[in-house]
């Protein structure tokens, strides 16, 4: 073995393997570092050229806020406290009772989230427009309940041009967190920052390849001149003999 790694042929191969090795751990690196792209394809066609328009936003005047309260108002104390459910009927939007006759509804099993309210104390808008509004309501329960203020998200959508029920509910939502959460988290201290494995811990791998493939051609190196200091000192010794 040793005899053939002292032969300069065999040398000469090594060195060549470890050249073209740590050209493949270079490219590799490379890719490893490099992020990555996926490009979407074009797609060409014929077809007319499609206008997405945005209604334009319509801010409430009072007499339409006053209607729209009322309204929320109302839905928050029967269907969301689940009290005398069936007076929600006509305040709901036929979107959000689809599949329910009014028997059914007033039974209170209704895509609705309950919440023991016994005021509102805070009611933003969110959006508006003329036929589409919504709001950040904030809503306190009954001390008994022990349950802190929530928040939601109600929209609320015109029907008609009469005054009475001409705003309906569409959608009713948790949103955001409630005061409760908030301060536990508080409590807590700062979430732990999520680990996750980057692509660099590649170049950890690659790092020991490039040393083993320089450190062969090296200590080859090492070893050849060794053993050529040794033959020349017994060349001295036996010449001096």
């Amino acid at each position: 073995m040793w005899k053939r790694l002292s032969s300069p042929r065999f040398r000469r191969r090594v060195f060549w393997l470890a050249a073209v090795g740590l050209l493949v751990a270079a490219v590799a690196g490379a890719v490893a570092l490099l992020p990555s792209s996926k490009k979407t394809p074009e797609v060409f066609t014929k077809a007319p050229p499609q206008v997405v328009t945005t209604p334009r936003t319509v801010p409430l005047d009072r007499n339409g806020r006053a209607q729209i309260v009322l309204v929320v108002s109302g839905f928050v104390k029967t269907a969301v406290r689940r009290s005398h459910v069936d007076a929600s009927w006509d305040m709901t939007d036929p979107s959000l009772k689809q599949g329910f006759t009014r028997k059914q509804w007033a039974t209170g099993d209704i895509p609705v989230v309950p919440y023991p309210a016994v005021a509102i104390r805070q009611l933003d808008v969110d959006w508006s427009y003329r036929d589409d509004v919504a709001f950040d309501i904030v809503l306190v329960a009954k001390a008994a309940s022990h349950l802190p203020p929530k928040s939601f998200m109600i929209e609320l959508k015109r029907h008609g041009e009469t005054a009475r029920d001409r705003w309906r509910v569409v959608s009713w939502a948790p949103h955001g967190v409630s005061e409760a959460s908030a301060v536990a988290s508080s409590d807590r201290g700062p979430l732990p920052k999520a680990t996750s494995l980057s692509s660099r811990w590649l170049l950890l791998p690659l790092a020991l390849l490039l040393g083993t493939l320089l450190a062969l051609p090296v200590a080859l190196t090492l070893r050849e001149r060794v053993r050529v200091a040794r033959s020349e000192r017994a060349h001295r010794r036996s010449t001096r003999g």
